[in-house]
């Protein structure tokens, strides 16, 4: 909060987010403020509240004498302290001095991120106009004040507040945003800035603007300057073999998701596992990847959109072994692993999820799933495996293997994702549909036979009809109803 901020709050007059104080009160009123200002801005869909000495009734500049950072109380325990430790839950609160018209005057700063009701000393307090209530007295407003807690989102809550224009070219990269959705190359600053709006990048506060997490996640030049997103930048390792006993490469992405996106994914390209037994027309001997471009684009920008913000400590990651690619980000998936082709798909974080669809990073009709399925179906590629693992989900693509190099697990998945297809493009899975996926021949359908016969065995997949002849047995996914059913 700066000198600026300070005079809009002193045009203002006391409120839900806003209370006067000409001296020092009570440090047990003080927690009571702090309580209901913080319930109250929740409320209001807005993070920040404020309690501001030396301003009269009147609003008036009169000076005080409360020094926060000196105050002790209870034999001497530092007011900030006590204050922290009787919170619950602890929020972020910041005193800040200043000199106006040479005169002390003391702004508390409450920020709230929390996602459930601030009581001080077990009591919850609300704001009621300009004055302090206990919320129990007002069951309407806490209805609301839990309703506002479900209906927030990381996406919109604050990476950094304040700033100015300048901070905002700074921070964010204006041309990139530009670019990558489309808006004109002659676009002003000022125009942008109102797409950034728009498009929930900023918010205006005041004469100055706050940066959204999504907008700093999605467009900062450096995610150093935002702590708190840090941890969700993508790390990509390369390890030396098919376990991690030795990492050749270990980065940790440093640019917003959308500004680095392209990079990341050549970054990713150059540290492929290369096959080199194939020869081009020439007979020359080139190099290639088992790996398909499409495909490692729609995890990666999947993996962005879908993590789950409210798990910290973990980043997204993407571990390149010799034999396989494991991308795994924080949080469970929404749908169950073996639904995501048919299931309608459930963004968890849908504000970044419409950004990423408006800039064409990843599907607008769906997860994208399908089109890695197919993809990897069409180059006789084993099929993913995608599963939750503790608090994480993980999808893991693999080198190409012959049908012969594959085990039942890997023969069994392949088979209940290429049902899965067949399914949602309304058709079935057959002999020879297996034939094809596998690249197999007319003469080798007893193998397809034997493939199908242990997935039906594992439960991943079943008849149509189970009266049909052998050589008219239609599959279908688990899920699926069959005919008679």
């Amino acid at each position: 909060m700066d000198e600026l901020k300070l005079q809009e709050l002193m045009e203002l007059d006391e409120s839900e987010l806003l209370e006067f104080k000409s001296n020092k009160i009570e440090p047990e009123k003080i927690g009571r403020y702090i309580s209901a200002l913080a319930n109250s801005s929740t409320i209001l869909n807005n993070q920040f509240s404020y309690l501001v000495w030396g301003i009269s009734d009147e609003k008036e500049i009169i000076g005080t004498n409360f020094f926060p950072y000196s105050e002790k109380i209870n034999g001497g325990e530092p007011l900030i302290s006590w204050l922290e430790r009787n919170l619950d839950p602890r929020i972020s609160i910041k005193f800040q001095e200043f000199k106006v018209e040479n005169l002390r005057v003391v702004a508390l700063i409450i920020h709230m991120t929390v996602g459930r009701p601030v009581a001080f000393k077990g009591v919850r307090y609300i704001r009621s106009g300009s004055s302090l209530k206990n919320l129990s007295e007002f069951p309407e407003k806490e209805r609301l004040l839990w309703k506002s807690f479900e209906a927030r989102t990381f996406e919109k809550e604050f990476a950094l507040t304040n700033c100015s224009i300048d901070d905002l070219i700074s921070l964010l990269d204006f041309e990139t945003y530009r670019r990558m959705l489309k808006y004109p190359p002659e676009a002003s600053y000022d125009e942008l800035l109102q797409y950034m709006i728009d498009d929930n990048i900023i918010e205006q506060s005041g004469s100055g603007f706050n940066i959204t997490n999504m907008g700093a996640y999605t467009f900062a030049k450096n995610l150093a300057n935002f702590k708190k997103l840090q941890s969700h930048a993508i790390r990509v390792i390369r390890y030396d073999g098919n376990n991690k006993l030795f990492a050749k490469e270990d980065i940790t992405a440093g640019k917003g998701v959308a500004v680095g996106f392209e990079g990341l994914l050549n970054f990713i390209r150059m540290r492929l596992p290369l096959t080199t037994e194939i020869y081009d027309k020439k007979g020359q001997r080139i190099e290639r990847t088992d790996y398909p471009d499409i495909v490692i684009r729609e995890i990666v920008a999947n993996q962005i959109v879908h993590q789950d913000f409210s798990i910290s400590g973990t980043n997204p990651m993407i571990e390149i072994y010799d034999n396989r690619i494991e991308f795994t980000n924080p949080g469970i998936p929404i749908n169950e692993p073996d639904r995501l082709l048919d299931l309608p798909p459930i963004s968890r974080n849908e504000d970044l999820a419409n950004l990423f669809r408006k800039m064409h990073l990843v599907e607008s009709r769906g997860s994208g799933i399908d089109k890695i399925i197919i993809t990897l179906e069409n180059e006789n590629l084993p099929a993913p495996e995608i599963s939750a693992k503790g608090d994480n989900t993980s999808v893991t693509i693999f080198k190409r293997k012959h049908i012969s190099e594959m085990n039942d697990k890997e023969r069994i998945n392949a088979i209940f994702y290429h049902a899965s297809i067949m399914y949602v493009e309304n058709d079935y899975m057959t002999n020879k549909t297996v034939r094809d996926r596998f690249g197999l021949t007319s003469k080798q359908s007893p193998l397809a036979t034997k493939i199908i016969s242990a997935a039906v065995k594992s439960g991943k997949v079943k008849p149509y009809d189970e009266n049909a002849g052998n050589k008219f047995m239609q599959y279908i996914p688990y899920y699926a109803k069959g005919y008679n059913e």
